[in-house]
């Protein structure tokens, strides 16, 4: 049943992952739920000094204490500031706890996902520019999907481009997606997953992900980045333990992560006939990803009718949706955007299938 949540991982089909978006803000200034943490502060009550009767009858000072005494010097009272320079930082300007990028909703009666709790990419707390416009046929997109086991919904998923955020020089759109189950299945197994993906403006590679999923009583939080110049990833993963384990692997070629990798084919020249193959990183694997461009096909969604062009990745071994033999299709509108409308897998009893409900380009 866990499988159920991960549907939207139909987005990152073509990594055959295991995990779902998160819903946040658009390609518009969106960002992820603000989580703060505020360190308790201590108020220190100051008592004033007990105040004494002097005496009707004042001793007269002894001769020493009325011998001339030496200057002392007065200090500012911020002396010792001024004379630990470090100590003045300190004070004058005390880390800031990590705080995300605040987010706002979309669309009409789109939620947010409290990330209170959870192990994020520290490019999360990087503030995207959701003004910006490179030109990328996701410009600016936010789409709503319904997901659907066989002919029942059983949840809602969000892919939405926050916008561009600069990493180490390096500008990345920041591309989330959010999975919810729905309510009548909230009850007896809830759904609330989030993946990121930072993808490259030039190349289309990523630079990192990260996931987080929330499913019924299942957690477990993963992320990792993308040192291609040093030819290697890391990252961390955690699920029961208390402290998360770390990830690291030697990359032999820039990849895509399992969201980004929808990302590198829409980006593509697509030909009926003609494959597309790159790298990618799964389950910390490198291998190449065999994309095969099917044909061209109209479908009807609930957001509209679409001239499509149908691609199937050829994901290896089993995935979070995909069984052995299984196979996975995608369709892209036959346009500039390449936007995919409809995701469809056979599981082990039925289909499981994201079908475009409403989209906006902001």
């Amino acid at each position: 049943m866990r499988k159920l949540g991960l549907l939207t991982v139909l987005f990152m089909l073509l990594a055959g992952c295991k995990t779902t978006p998160q819903t946040t803000a658009p390609a518009t200034q969106a960002a992820l739920p603000q989580t703060q943490t505020a360190a308790g502060m201590q108020q220190e009550t100051i008592s004033s000094p007990k105040q004494e009767t002097p005496s009707q009858t004042q001793p007269q000072p002894s001769a020493e204490e009325t011998a001339p005494q030496p200057k002392q010097e007065t200090l500012p009272a911020d002396a010792n500031i001024q004379k630990n320079p470090a100590a003045a930082q300190t004070q004058e300007n005390p880390p800031e706890p990590k705080v995300l990028p605040k987010d706002t909703p979309v669309f009409e009666d789109e939620d947010l996902i409290d990330t209170k709790g959870r192990l994020l990419n520290p490019y999360a707390y990087l503030t995207p520019d959701a003004s910006a416009r490179t030109g990328a046929p996701w410009d600016g997109e936010q789409l709503k999907y319904g997901i659907y086991y066989t002919f029942i919904k059983a949840g809602t998923a969000y892919i939405r481009n926050r916008g561009v955020v600069d990493i180490d020089g390096r500008l990345a759109y920041l591309i989330q997606t959010t999975a919810f189950s729905a309510t009548v299945i909230d009850a007896f197994f809830k759904v609330r997953d989030i993946n990121q993906s930072w993808i490259d403006t030039q190349t289309f590679y990523s630079l990192g992900y990260g996931q987080s999923v929330r499913e019924g009583s299942y957690k477990r939080d993963e992320w990792v980045n993308f040192a291609p110049q040093e030819n290697r990833y890391y990252g961390q993963i955690q699920k029961k333990d208390p402290a998360p384990r770390e990830i690291n692997g030697e990359l032999t070629a820039p990849v895509a992560d399992f969201l980004s990798a929808l990302y590198f084919v829409r980006a593509q020249k697509l030909e009926v006939g003609k494959d597309i193959v790159f790298d990618i990183v799964n389950r910390e694997k490198q291998y190449p990803l065999i994309v095969k461009v099917l044909r061209k096909e109209k479908i009807k969604t609930p957001a509209g009718k679409f001239n499509c062009i149908v691609v199937e990745p050829q994901l290896r071994g089993e995935g979070i949706f995909v069984s052995k033999g299984k196979s996975l299709a995608v369709w892209l509108t036959d346009d500039e955007y390449r936007m995919p409308v409809k995701m469809k897998t056979e599981v082990f009893i039925g289909s499981v299938s994201a079908t475009l409900l409403e989209y906006k380009r902001l």
